[in-house]
């Protein structure tokens, strides 16, 4: 729900929630890639007159490495390390898209879709923290909430097809991870549709806010607890 109502956090709170309860980062990363394209979809499909097409294809295709080396990333690091860097990221990526917020809009700077797609990428498939750098750079250009939500639900409906598709040819795939998403899936979509039209009629300030206040104390406490 607190995904659907800001466009993009649903990474920030789910992965650490999943790691503190014992689950794999392998599993995280399957599971939260599977619940992204499963709920990104409508909103991509309702929102589609919003979406800027030229910006949705800079970063899907900057994305594409970022996800093949991310994947070969996962299988590489022991799995103490990597929940290490999962905490610290996440908390990270809360506080800069919390100033991000705050600060005025700036001028557009050339490449910056590019390394966001990249970034995105090599987190989706190494913590499933796919949203987080093009989120940042969406919030930093302060789009209206519909275009902020249709871009970043096309960019998430492609990567984490992609995603999976990668992580199924590395070996990376999860299958206990696709079993409990056929579990999770009914109360997901209720709970993204409420949040979506939320999001959509409120302003998204207090909640966005309340996502990355919950997401940073999550990252904090996986990196402490490594």
């Amino acid at each position: 729900m607190i995904a659907g109502t800001s466009g993009f956090g649903f990474g920030l709170i789910a992965t650490p929630a999943l790691l503190l309860s014992g689950s794999s980062l392998r599993f995280v990363v399957t599971a939260n890639l599977l619940i992204t394209l499963a709920t990104r979809v409508s909103v991509a499909w309702r929102l589609r007159h919003a979406v800027r097409p030229r910006q949705a294809a800079i970063l899907v295709g900057s994305a594409i490495p970022g996800l093949w080396i991310g994947s070969r990333t996962l299988g590489a690091i022991d799995g103490h390390t990597l929940k290490l860097v999962v905490g610290v990221t996440v908390a990270l990526a809360a506080a800069a898209l919390v100033l991000a917020d705050k600060r005025p809009p700036r001028p557009r700077a050339a490449g910056l879709g590019v390394v966001a797609g990249f970034l995105g990428g090599l987190l989706g498939t190494t913590t499933s923290l796919l949203g987080v750098p093009p989120a940042l750079l969406l919030a930093r250009r302060r789009l209206a909430t519909a275009t902020f939500f249709a871009d970043l639900s096309i960019y998430f409906v492609a990567t984490a097809g992609i995603g999976l598709a990668v992580l199924a040819a590395e070996g990376q795939f999860d299958e206990s991870a696709a079993r409990a998403f056929v579990w999770w899936l009914p109360g997901v979509l209720v709970a993204n549709a409420i949040g979506t039209s939320a999001g959509l009629r409120a302003p998204v300030a207090v909640f966005r806010r309340l996502t990355l206040g919950l997401a940073f104390a999550g990252g904090v406490i996986t990196a402490l607890m490594a």
